[in-house]
């Protein structure tokens, strides 16, 4: 009976230590996993604002009584071209040739509208930055031919939580893919379970839940590749978790001495 009692220790020390090891299969990117939804090739969307967006707005124009119209949103000139730009590069949008600093970000309220200086109460919840920029341009050359604005997004952040620690991260650019996102923020740990992550994002029609396997390299462009600003990325823990993480040879050995001793004392209690 004792030989029995010692033999199930045994393995019940083996298996559990062994179960708690971290292989390459669940570390690496990029693997030859398929995916088990379906598989949707897609770009980079462009970001469309929602209530709660801060909306940065500058106006360029040549005309010096516009210009003091609207001295809070005209920036210090250059003397450099303006050139034209699209909703890509948000750093370029919002900095450009010019100074923009000083001039502060305006609010989306939540019927999906801003207010902007002797224009008023513009609609733009659901549209694209380059849309916003064209409306508001069209109604400043009204006032002056050939005043035109430039709109990014100022609140370009996005959190990830989980496994990769919390943390809120500021984008450089209004699109990143998930890869470009985790290199930004934390490194994912031995730990983290690569093939739940979740991206939850925020649209003008409510909380959007994506959950994909991280591994496979079949996420390239699909939806589960880029992230927006607001984004959240959660990443769980793997369920397993006993003597530790072994992801190398020094922790197989360290691994493997432990148990040793388990076993070595096992036999010799009974």
């Amino acid at each position: 009976m004792k030989s029995v009692i010692k033999i199930l220790l045994i393995l019940i020390c083996i298996a559990s230590g062994f179960s708690s090891c971290i292989t390459n299969k669940e570390l690496d990117y990029l693997q030859d996993i398929k995916l088990k939804y379906p598989e949707i090739i897609m770009h980079p969307e462009e970001y469309k604002i929602i209530p709660g967006d801060q909306l940065l707005i500058v106006v360029y124009t040549v005309d010096e009584e516009t210009r003091t119209l609207f001295s809070s949103y005209t920036p210090r000139f250059s003397g450099q071209n303006i050139t034209d730009r699209t909703s890509g590069d948000v750093y370029q949008q919002a900095r450009g040739l010019d100074d923009a600093s000083g001039v502060s970000p305006i609010s989306v309220y939540a019927d999906g509208t801003i207010t902007f200086p002797y224009i008023g109460s513009i609609y733009v919840q659901g549209q694209t930055l380059l849309e916003v920029r064209e409306n508001i341009s069209a109604k400043l050359d009204a006032f002056s031919d050939g005043t035109t604005a430039e709109v990014s997004l100022y609140n370009r952040f996005f959190s990830i939580l989980g496994e990769a620690e919390a943390d809120r991260i500021l984008m450089p650019k209004t699109s990143l893919t998930i890869f470009e996102a985790l290199a930004i923020g934390s490194s994912l740990g031995p730990y983290a379970d690569r093939s739940k992550v979740s991206i939850i994002r925020q649209t003008d029609s409510g909380s959007k839940t994506k959950t994909f396997d991280l591994r496979s390299k079949d996420i390239i462009d699909t939806e589960f590749y880029y992230i927006q600003p607001n984004d959240v990325i959660y990443v769980p823990q793997l369920k397993r978790k006993f003597l530790g993480s072994t992801t190398s040879f020094a922790g197989a050995f360290g691994l493997i001495t432990s148990l040793a001793g388990v076993i070595i004392f096992t036999l010799r209690v009974f």
